[in-house]
């Protein structure tokens, strides 16, 4: 299959991460058959995927077609040859950085899935609120994370359980607290509220990419003191007991008041509309010239 996306996770760690594996699913959704199947073309898809390393990666394509993809963890090489067509990218930042023009810069991929998976009226909603690590802050901290916000009232939901499980949570909750940056596009385009947090893993760049992207002023919430799972250890998880506790309290406290103190964000109707027009003016445009499978 012949799409472009991190599976670093799955690869090297054997586990699923949201934000990268929609690609499989919502790429079939979108584009022909003759496209995906091609040994010759990729479509470089959703994800902050936009650097050196990947790019090297890309190589053996004689094709490769940039849809609504990010820039960032890397350096980006300077100029690129004529096997790259950047149709659209994630937003105005990935395009200033890539030399684009504005128009390329249109939108997170990701938002047309509220077109595939039903929109669920708020008197249906079934979770007051939810968590959302990034998948690495769930590794490092989430057997204290859970303990943590369940307390406070949350849903825990991590980024590593199947697709169709973290799309129905999202859409059943009425607010969603997220450090993974897909948490927050899939409860935008879902409608549901959603209050930007970071823990330990926080990339700026992608998110003020994203954010700019909606015409939203970019925020986030700094969730402290660091904190991670407790020692493996039994001597030195009794030794550091009460500064656990006392660092499970603080940020517990935190979680408790977030959503009195912070305002959840929701992008404007309209605005959203118009970028999914533009995913699909993007979608038909490559379908169009890449159907057959050749490279024009």
């Amino acid at each position: 299959m012949a799409i472009f996306y991190y599976s670093d996770f799955k690869t090297e760690f054997n586990s699923s991460n949201f934000g990268d594996d929609i690609n499989p699913y919502l790429i079939r959704q979108l584009f022909n058959s003759s496209i995906i199947e091609s040994k010759d073309i990729c479509i470089v898809g959703i994800g902050t995927l936009l650097n050196k390393k990947n790019v090297d990666r890309l190589s053996p394509y004689t094709k490769k077609i940039v849809f609504s993809t990010g820039v960032g963890y890397g350096d980006v090489p300077s100029n690129f040859d004529e096997s790259w067509e950047f149709v659209c990218v994630r937003g105005p930042k990935s395009a200033s950085q890539l030399g684009l023009s504005a128009d390329k810069a249109v939108c997170d991929g990701a938002i047309l899935l509220s077109d595939f998976y039903p929109i669920i009226a708020e008197s249906d909603k079934k979770i007051e609120k939810i968590f959302i690590p990034h998948l690495k802050t769930h590794w490092a901290a989430g057997r204290a994370l859970r303990k943590i916000v369940e307390r406070a009232g949350y849903f825990y939901l991590s980024p590593d359980v199947p697709t169709d499980f973290f799309v129905e949570k999202v859409s059943i909750a009425k607010v969603v607290v997220t450090e993974a940056m897909h948490g927050a596009i899939l409860a935008d385009t879902m409608r549901v509220p959603w209050i930007p947090v970071s823990i330990h893993e926080h990339l700026s760049f992608k998110w003020e990419d994203w954010f700019s992207s909606l015409g939203l002023q970019y925020e986030n919430y700094r969730i402290s003191p660091p904190i991670w799972n407790p020692a493996k250890n039994d001597l030195k998880r009794v030794i550091k007991l009460p500064y656990q506790f006392s660092k499970e309290c603080l940020v517990e406290a935190k979680f408790r008041l977030l959503l009195h103190t912070c305002q959840a964000v929701l992008s404007d109707e309209a605005v959203l509309k118009s970028k999914k027009i533009s995913l699909y003016n993007s979608v038909e445009y490559i379908n169009k010239k890449y159907g057959d499978g050749m490279a024009n």
